[in-house]
C-alpha cells in the first residue's frame, strides 16, 4: 500500500509540475479596435490590429481544436482588410498587398513574440521597398497589410516539456490546417479578388502571398492541399492552369513528413503537358542547415509510427518519416549563393547589420531587380526539354535532373549563406530571393514596367 501511494504521489506531483510548466491556454489578442503601435506600444499588447506607418498588421488566433478563438476578431480583420483595399467604395479602391505567415512551433502571437518581431520587421521592410518601387512602375504605393496566424506552438514554458510538445504541437498544426484556417485562407483570397475586380484596368493589383514556417508550414499545408487537390480537377479535365492559392504559398523549413505531399506530387506529375500560363503554385524551402528538421523531426517521426506498416514497393517509409524538404524523390531545385553576386557596402540589412546585400530601398536597384525578373520569366516554358537555371540577385534556383519544367512545386535546399538554419527566416538575403521569386510567380506580366512587355 505504501508503495502504491508513492507511485501516486509520485505520478501526482509529475502531472503538477507538467500543469504548472504549460502555457496558458488563452487568445492573446482581445481587443479589436485598432492601435496605433507608434503612440501607445502597451496598450496594443492586446490588440487584434497593429497601426503603423509602413503597414498594417492583423492578428487571427486559433485554438487547439482548430477552431477561431473568436469570429469577432477574424471579422475585426477582415473588415480592416477590405477597408484597405477600398472594396465597396467605387472611387478609392485601390491594390494592397497582402501578407500571411503563419508562425512555428514554441511561438505564438504575444506582443513581444520573437516571430511576431521578425513579421513586423518584415512588413516594415515591404513598406519601403514598394514605396520606391511605385515610382518606377508609375503608381501611388501600395499599402502592405499583414495577417498573424496565431495558435499555441508555445504550450510548455519548462524544459523537458518544451521538446516533448513535439508530438502534440505537430497533430495541433494539423487540426488547425484541416480546421479553421482554410476558411481564413479562403477568405483572403475571395478579399483578393473582389479587390482586383474593382480596381482600375491599369492599376497596380492585389497581392496575396502566404507564407508558413515550421509547424506553421504544417497547419498552411494542410489548408492548401484540400483546395489545390479539388482545382487540379480543370487542370486535368480542362488544360486549365492549376490556379495557386492567392499569388503563390511559400514554405520555409516546414515541419511535415513528405507522405502528406505524395497524392499531390502524382497529380502534378500525372499531367502530360501543362498549359503555357502554368506558373507555381507551392515552393518549398528548407535550409541544409535546417538540424530541426533534418535529424530532430525523423527521430519524432520514427516513435510516432514505430507500429506502422508501409509498403516494400515504394520507399514509403523513409516518406512517412523524413520532413518534406529532405525527401530526396521529392527535391526539385537547388538555392545556392551566388559567389559572384556584388555586394552592395551601402545594403546593410535592418534585420542583420553584419551581412551584406543588394539595397532593397535603393530605386536604381529595384530597377534593375524588375528587369532582371522579366527575363527570368521568360526563361519559363512548360513542358520544355530541359528546364531552366534562374538568376535571383545573389541567388541561383537550379533544377535537378529529377524536375519537370513546369511543375507548379517546387521543393527547394537551401545553401546556408541564405538560410542557415531552420529559424534563419529573416535572413536579408533570402527576403531579397522572395521578393523577387513572388514577383517571377505571379500570373500576369510584371505590373506597370513600360520598358517591357511579355
Amino acid at each position: 500500500m505504501n508503495t502504491a501511494l508513492a507511485l501516486l504521489a509520485a505520478a501526482a506531483g509529475a502531472l503538477l509540475l507538467f500543469t504548472a510548466g504549460c502555457a496558458s491556454n488563452r487568445p492573446f489578442r482581445t481587443s479589436y479596435a485598432p492601435c496605433d503601435t507608434t503612440q501607445t506600444n502597451a496598450a496594443c499588447a492586446n490588440a487584434a490590429i497593429e497601426v503603423t506607418p509602413d503597414y498594417k498588421l492583423g492578428f487571427v488566433e486559433f485554438d487547439d481544436q482548430g477552431w477561431f478563438w473568436d469570429r469577432a476578431q477574424l471579422e475585426a480583420v477582415e473588415k480592416m482588410l477590405k477597408t484597405e483595399a477600398g472594396i465597396g467604395r467605387t472611387n478609392n479602391a485601390a491594390g494592397i498587398i497582402i501578407v500571411l505567415f503563419a508562425h512555428g512551433w514554441k511561438n505564438n502571437a504575444a506582443y513581444d513574440n520573437e516571430n511576431v518581431q521578425m513579421f513586423r520587421a518584415v512588413l516594415s521592410e515591404l513598406g519601403k521597398a514598394e514605396q520606391n518601387q511605385s515610382g518606377p512602375d508609375q503608381h501611388a504605393p501600395r499599402k502592405i497589410v499583414g495577417v498573424y496566424a496565431g495558435w499555441r506552438g508555445l504550450s510548455a514554458e519548462w524544459e523537458p516539456f518544451k521538446e516533448l510538445s513535439f508530438w502534440e504541437r505537430k497533430n495541433t498544426a494539423h487540426k488547425i490546417g484541416y480546421g479553421a484556417m482554410t476558411e481564413l485562407l479562403a477568405d483572403l483570397e475571395s478579399i483578393q479578388e473582389a479587390s482586383n475586380q474593382t480596381i482600375r484596368a491599369d492599376g497596380p493589383r492585389t497581392d496575396l502571398i502566404i507564407l508558413g514556417h515550421s509547424f506553421g508550414g504544417a497547419a498552411v499545408y494542410s489548408a492548401i492541399s484540400q483546395i489545390v487537390t479539388e482545382r487540379f480537377v480543370d487542370t486535368i479535365e480542362r488544360g486549365r492552369p492549376l490556379k495557386p492559392l492567392g499569388d503563390v504559398v511559400i514554405l520555409l523549413n516546414p515541419a511535415f513528413e513528405a507522405s502528406r505531399h505524395y497524392n499531390l506530387n502524382e497529380l502534378a506529375v500525372s499531367i502530360a503537358h501543362y498549359p503555357e500560363a502554368q506558373r507555381p503554385v507551392l515552393a518549398v524551402f528548407t535550409s541544409k542547415g535546417d538540424w530541426a528538421t533534418h535529424y530532430a523531426f525523423p527521430i519524432g517521426r520514427f516513435f510516432s509510427t514505430v507500429f506502422q506498416k508501409n509498403r516494400h514497393d515504394k520507399p514509403q517509409a523513409a516518406a512517412n518519416r523524413d520532413a518534406v524538404g529532405w525527401f530526396r524523390p521529392f527535391i526539385t531545385h537547388d538555392l545556392v549563393y551566388d559567389t559572384n553576386a556584388p555586394a552592395s557596402a551601402a545594403g546593410h540589412s535592418t534585420f542583420n547589420p553584419n551581412t551584406q546585400k543588394h539595397e532593397l530601398h535603393n530605386q536604381q536597384k529595384l530597377r534593375e531587380s524588375i528587369q532582371n525578373i522579366h527575363a527570368q520569366r521568360q526563361k519559363w516554358h512548360p513542358n520544355a526539354p530541359k528546364p531552366a537555371v534562374y538568376s535571383f540577385d545573389d541567388c541561383l534556383l537550379q533544377p535537378r535532373d529529377t524536375y519537370r519544367a513546369g511543375d507548379p512545386f517546387m521543393i527547394v535546399s537551401v545553401g546556408k549563406k541564405i538560410m542557415s538554419g531552420h529559424s534563419d527566416i529573416a535572413n536579408p538575403v533570402l527576403i531579397n530571393f522572395l521578393r523577387e521569386f513572388i514577383l517571377f510567380c505571379q500570373p500576369k506580366a510584371i505590373q506597370h514596367d513600360s520598358s517591357q512587355t511579355e
